[in-house]
């Protein structure tokens, strides 16, 4: 590593402006001084492209790239490709960063002699509380080092998450590789995560909570979108792509996880279907069903022992086919309309549930009249013996 390396931070920026000030500052607060920030303006049609010109004037660090909106894919590729440091890092626009996040990731690359370093993360509402948060990601508390084939591993089995924001590599990792995020979907990071460390060559993750993510109700991953079912299967699929090429000797586990990750990807999918009405393209459904048939009888001709777990999930799926395709066959348009059945179902319970909860109510105010009456009744005054009360609550209880 050369002394003082310059590091290039990449921030896509897209309908931010309650949160986009807080971001930069964060960046330009680094403890590390040394940083190129490029402020991608991903066509933002609110204040947000003038918001970054004028940190550019305060700041002669920031670079502001305005172009017309491609998604958040498009605007980091931009960014990458006019980077000139000798690393990058990626943040989201919403989010903040510790001040030592650069120096830390820095200083933990050059002492243990790796080329790529993670962190850990915690969670901020969108007024920046502190949420609590359990992700397997930050399930750590001592300096790990890991080979590529150990990361990817732990990738896959979603020890280690795949956002971009949550790791700092070289620029020669994307720039010698023809590193581009995939263009028009979402679900991008998890489609690249496994690119960026199968090219390290040893890895260093250090138990520091360095990035602020702030979930929210307007970002991308926080939208219900039909679309995503096919975005998911496409990440996953470029991920399996890549390890199988680059390390051919990983094929039969990522078998094996990718049978695991597309049954509860389907069951999932089916969940979501129910409770949110979420219209999935009939296509869609085939498409996964064909490929965990295809992987299941991979991994059954595979070394790789398929976990108790998943053949319970795949049973249960096979099981929940059935039943809906008794006399439809397999039209999945009549599935569609089993999962609009079962909706029904629960709407008609929701319904039941709402009565008993109305009832229960009108009986509480009975309740809480009831000893309105009787506590007026016992006043100074009210004229009633004790022979007297009892006789007027029997008489109550009773009607």
């Amino acid at each position: 590593m050369a002394e003082n390396p310059l590091v290039s931070v990449i921030v896509p920026v897209y309908k931010v402006e309650k949160f986009l000030d807080e971001c930069v500052a964060s960046v330009t607060g680094q403890t590390y001084r040394n940083l190129e920030i490029l402020l991608v303006d991903d066509g933002s049609p609110d204040g947000c492209p003038a918001m970054c010109d004028e940190w550019a004037a305060r700041d002669s660090r920031i670079r502001v790239i305005h172009k017309t909106n491609g998604g958040l894919s498009d605007a980091r590729n931009a960014g990458l490709a006019q980077s000139t440091g000798e690393y990058v890092y990626f943040a989201d626009s919403d989010d903040t960063i510790d001040p030592h996040l650069v120096e830390d990731c820095l200083n933990a690359l050059a002492q243990y002699d790796a080329d790529l370093v993670m962190f850990k993360f915690d969670t901020i509402s969108e007024n920046g509380r502190t949420l609590l948060s359990d992700y397997k990601h930050n399930d750590f508390d001592e300096v790990q080092i890991l080979t590529p084939q150990e990361g990817i591993k732990a990738q896959v089995k979603s020890e280690i998450d795949g956002y971009f924001w949550a790791f700092l590599a070289p620029a020669s990792t994307y720039k010698d590789h023809d590193f581009s995020f995939p263009v028009g979907r979402k679900i991008e990071d998890m489609a690249r995560i496994c690119n960026v460390i199968g090219e390290s060559t040893r890895i260093v993750r250090i138990p520091k909570v360095l990035y602020h993510y702030r979930l929210r109700q307007g970002s991308i991953t926080a939208t219900l979108d039909p679309k995503l079912n096919r975005d998911w299967r496409r990440a996953a699929d470029d991920r399996e792509e890549y390890v199988e090429r680059r390390y051919p000797e990983l094929k039969s586990f990522m078998k094996m996880q990718q049978l695991n990750f597309f049954a509860n990807l389907d069951y999932e999918t089916i969940r979501q279907s129910i409770i949110t009405g979420l219209k999935i393209d009939p296509e869609d459904a085939d498409a996964m069903r064909r490929r965990i048939e295809g992987l299941t009888r991979d991994v059954e001709g595979s070394d790789e022992e398929m976990p108790q777990a998943t053949r319970e999930l795949l049973d249960l799926l096979t099981r929940s086919m059935d039943e809906a395709l008794d006399d439809v066959k397999d039209s999945f348009q009549d599935v569609r309309e089993y999962w609009h059945q079962l909706r029904a179902v629960w709407a008609q319970k929701a319904t039941e549930n709402k009565a008993e909860a109305e009832a229960r109510a009108e009986e509480k105010a009975e309740e809480r009249a009831r000893r309105k009456a009787l506590k007026e009744a016992t006043q100074p005054g009210a004229g009633l013996s004790h022979a007297d009360m009892k006789a007027w609550e029997e008489a109550w209880d009773e009607s």
